[in-house]
């Protein structure tokens, strides 16, 4: 069997973390890193296998040989890079955001549409455990959403300095709080209607106060609050599902209870036990891409569904900066036609 030949754009942390998953898949051989400190690149190669090269540039690292390529760079420099390989006809696996604009965004999917190479967004809740389990009860039809509610603190948008800089993040919804986004979409559907009140609390820089009421075309509503400014006290990532006489609820990617009934038994779950890589998602999601780049299948979470998350998140933003309410379904559909 032909391996996946991966390159790796970007030599942080993440990066280490998809590199260590891959060179346990036999499927694949990691060929490069390229990272514009020739230092950390060395030494994640070195971390990834004694034949793995480096490289300074995304056309250095195609050069090398590879057919796909992960970009793990900060959230503002994904999209030329993405591309950039799928003129190639490259695959990509993209860490999260997509794109930090609508129209960048759009200049992505389009270009998957085009391009033989395939096109992923890296959205590792989806894969969490906490989260899987939720899932699983809301398919069996045993948890039938009505309400719900998002919580997300990022906690200080002081250490490291950068996550206060949108000129590298993009926003502060672009950071972590992207992963709700998505994963509410991945629940409940499409959003019909956003409505934002936002507030700039303590960065200087940017919004960093955001509460936010969605109303899904399900019908279902659900609320979500998420913050950059009130310390780091557990769990500063939290859901609840409330359906028919059952709700579901997180703390962190530790925990999460279930309760079906007025008088059945709580299901709890905790994994703190379980390694990072496995609980919050990354084995699956890699495994999945590999999949489909093994099968010919479509990836977890392709362009038009990455395309549809970053829409909502502009959409957001769009009514924190105007405070009117946002017809989400219209304007995308408009944009889809």
């Amino acid at each position: 069997m032909n391996k996946v030949k991966v390159g790796i754009l970007g030599a942080g942390h993440i990066a280490a973390v998809h590199a260590g998953l891959l060179k346990q898949d036999e499927r694949v051989e990691i060929v490069g890193i390229a990272d514009i400190f020739e230092e950390k690149a060395q030494e994640l190669a070195a971390e990834a296998g004694p034949d793995v090269r480096t490289a300074g540039s995304i056309e250095e690292l195609i050069a090398l040989g590879v057919d796909t390529v992960y970009i793990t760079t900060p959230n503002t420099m994904h999209v030329s890079p993405v591309l950039h390989c799928l003129k190639n006809n490259v695959n990509v696996f993209s860490e999260k955001p997509m794109a930090t604009s609508e129209e960048e965004a759009r200049q992505i999917r389009d270009a998957a549409r085009e391009s033989r190479g395939c096109y992923n967004l890296g959205m590792n809740r989806r894969y969490a455990y906490v989260y899987k389990k939720i899932k699983s009860y809301m398919d069996s039809g045993q948890l039938d959403a009505y309400s719900a509610h998002f919580k997300m603190n990022r906690g200080e948008l002081l250490h490291p300095a950068w996550t206060s800089d949108p000129a590298k993040t993009g926003g502060f919804l672009y950071e972590t709080p992207f992963h709700l986004m998505d994963l509410c979409r991945y629940y409940f559907g499409e959003v019909k209607k956003v409505k934002c009140q936002a507030t700039q609390a303590v960065s200087g820089s940017e919004l960093d106060n955001f509460a936010i009421l969605l109303t899904f075309e399900s019908g279902l509503v659900m609320t979500f609050n998420t913050f950059a400014h009130s310390g780091w006290s557990f769990p500063f990532e939290a859901i609840e599902i409330y359906g028919k006489y059952s709700t579901a609820s997180t703390a962190e990617l530790e925990t999460v209870k279930v309760a079906c009934g007025l008088e059945g038994e709580i299901d709890s779950s905790d994994y703190h036990l379980m390694p990072v890589s496995k609980k919050w998602g990354y084995e699956e999601e890699n495994r999945l891409f590999i999949d489909a780049l093994v099968n010919g299948t479509e990836p977890p979470v392709n362009a038009e569904e990455a395309y549809k998350s970053t829409f909502l998140l502009t959409s957001i933003y769009e009514s924190a900066k105007t405070g009117e309410e946002i017809n989400v379904a219209d304007q995308l559909n408009k944009v889809l036609s």
